[in-house]
């Protein structure tokens, strides 16, 4: 305990109240999927990391690039950051997380902290909810019809941490959920969040790879099922065979 670590690699002065967006792994990969198009999307500069003896020992590869997994990205011509995950946090680690996060958040003067995820999905209809310590951005998005705000449930972990620290504080901290599948990463909900958080932010995120992406997968199980069907009719197959994948 103790040893979480959040390290700036590069200066972040430029930045003026900025807002502080985070996308860690949860139901359907929906925040890492979401933060990760909003860094590919706007351009966001490569700004610093956190670490932990209690952190999976991997590293995440993008365009040939090793990074580190849970990283900070940020942009003054957004006056963005955004914290990234592509591992799950463990939860003996979120506590201090959040708290350096909150720490973070505060040093730099930011003007609120939006947390990205998923929920279970309940059905095909995909509803998006928003949790916050700001009543009145919640009226506002409720009213706005972008999403549905929740009366009764929980969040856990750093998101959990950080929404009763900011309402305890009176700190604008937010949560936007999208219903999104349990079973596989699901694009069609990061790409719902992002809709609702770019009109929040006032900034156009483009989600047109997510929606492809999704689209192809829709198609894609679709044909999966259609072959099922026909081979449950024909019988079980006398085949053997293995897959591999990687």
């Amino acid at each position: 305990m103790g040893d979480v670590q959040l390290h700036k690699t590069a200066d972040m002065k430029g930045l003026k109240k900025p807002t502080m967006i985070l996308g860690f792994p949860g139901t359907g990969l929906v925040g890492s999927v979401a933060a990760s198009q909003i860094v590919e999307s706007l351009q966001l500069a490569f700004g610093g990391y956190l670490s932990s003896a209690e952190f999976a020992p991997l590293a995440a590869i993008h365009n040939y690039k090793p990074q580190p997994a849970a990283r900070i990205h940020f942009s003054d011509k957004y006056n963005l950051v955004v914290i990234i995950s592509e591992m799950t946090i463990p939860v003996g680690s979120s506590l201090e997380v959040a708290d350096k996060i909150y720490e973070f958040a505060r040093s730099l003067g930011s003007s609120s902290i939006i947390s990205l995820g998923g929920i279970p999905m309940e059905d095909e209809k995909r509803g998006v909810y928003i949790v916050s310590s700001d009543a009145a951005l919640v009226k506002e998005v409720v009213d706005n019809k972008l999403a549905r705000s929740i009366k009764e449930g929980a969040t856990t972990g750093v998101t959990g941490i950080l929404l009763a620290k900011g309402s305890l504080d009176k700190f604008p901290v937010t949560t936007i959920l999208s219903e999104a599948s349990e079973e596989y990463l699901d694009p069609k909900a990061a790409s719902n969040v992002l809709r609702v958080l770019s009109a929040i932010i006032k900034i156009p995120i483009s989600t047109a790879r997510l929606d492809k992406e999704s689209q192809e997968f829709t198609k894609g199980l679709k044909e999966v099922l259609v072959k099922a069907k026909i081979s449950k009719k024909k019988g079980p197959s006398t085949s053997e065979g293995g897959s591999m994948y990687g």
